[in-house]
């Protein structure tokens, strides 16, 4: 393998992985507080839109992170009405939200591109409402790790540091430990004073801005474009990432790269079948590229169905409180 091919796989693994890490974070923390959000996708789906149609009509990209993060934030609390104060059912609820999400999503952009069109605007993302990655003098040339770590979008730094602040506040503070107990054991937060709505409701926001910055990240980072339904599923796969790390944070973290890597590697696959002179690569030309793209999706399910008969996570998942 070429060195320019494992610098591309490299990069692209931290790139794909990125939104993946950010939206598992929120979500790691919302249900070590005992609310598992499935509609994470359509929370993510909200983000997309709402960054990139605000940073096409105002040319500025931070106020398009800015909405992607209030619609994650707004999504989400509707989320918390729904499940915590009505005590609805946080599985059929979190499903209805995806396909609010992915109808609402696809009306605002039909209109959006209408509006366009008469307005003469350009299809294309403003040059000033585009992020650019950051490269650090000398150190994003590093062979392997200079693009991989040092050449990518300003969030991939900012995701960082938040995991770390999590996994710090999750392990060594109260407040962390509230989280932790709220998802095993309400019963004895709420014997020790602890407002368990109020506070299951604040992870459930928080997930929603992380969420919400994730679908920021696809539209007017990675992308810089709008497709309908472009979070294509990542949603759900962070879900099953929760799973496969254990309610960890370097668990999440290394199943967000194992991830990233496998769908590097399908993309990386597509391009040498065409390219390579290996006999066995230029069989594959016949084979249909979705096969290519479902084998991230397929390894993340196996990965469920494998992790399913394993520990089960925080006790008080999904219950409503109070009984």
């Amino acid at each position: 393998m070429s060195e320019s091919t494992v610098t591309f796989l490299t990069e692209q693994t931290v790139s794909a992985a990125t939104p993946l890490i950010l939206a598992g974070i929120g979500e790691l923390v919302g249900e070590l507080s005992g609310v598992i959000n499935i509609g994470i996708e359509g929370l993510m789906l909200s983000g997309c839109i709402a960054a990139f149609t605000v940073a096409e009509v105002t040319g500025n990209g931070w106020l398009g992170l800015a909405a992607a993060i209030f619609a994650g934030i707004l999504v989400a609390l509707l989320f918390a009405l729904v499940t915590i104060g009505a005590r609805a059912d946080q599985i059929v609820t979190g499903t209805a939200l995806n396909l609010l999400a992915a109808g609402l999503s696809a009306t605002i952009w039909a209109i959006f591109e209408n509006w366009r069109q008469n307005s003469d605007l350009p299809t294309a993302l403003p040059a000033n409402a585009a992020f650019s990655p950051l490269n650090i003098p000398c150190l994003s040339q590093i062979p392997f790790v200079g693009p991989a770590l040092l050449s990518q979008y300003g969030i991939f730094y900012f995701t960082i540091l938040l995991a770390i602040a999590a996994w710090w506040i999750l392990r060594h503070t109260r407040a962390g430990l509230i989280i932790r107990a709220l998802g095993d054991s309400p019963e004895t937060c709420a014997a020790a004073g602890v407002k368990i709505r109020l506070t299951r409701t604040l992870c459930v926001i928080f997930a929603g801005s992380c969420a919400g910055a994730a679908g920021a990240y696809l539209s007017i980072m990675r992308t810089q474009s709008f497709v309908v339904n472009m979070t294509g599923g990542q949603g759900f796969v962070v879900l099953v990432l929760v799973i496969f790390g254990r309610w960890s944070m370097t668990g999440l973290i290394f199943g967000c790269l194992l991830f990233g890597f496998l769908n590097s590697f399908q993309q990386t696959l597509q391009t040498a079948r065409y390219t390579s002179t290996s006999a066995w690569l230029q069989a594959m030309q016949h084979i249909p590229f979705e096969y290519f793209q479902m084998l991230p999706y397929l390894a993340a399910l196996l990965m469920l169905a494998f992790l399913s008969q394993r520990r089960a996570g925080p006790q008080a998942l999904g219950r409503a409180w109070p009984e």
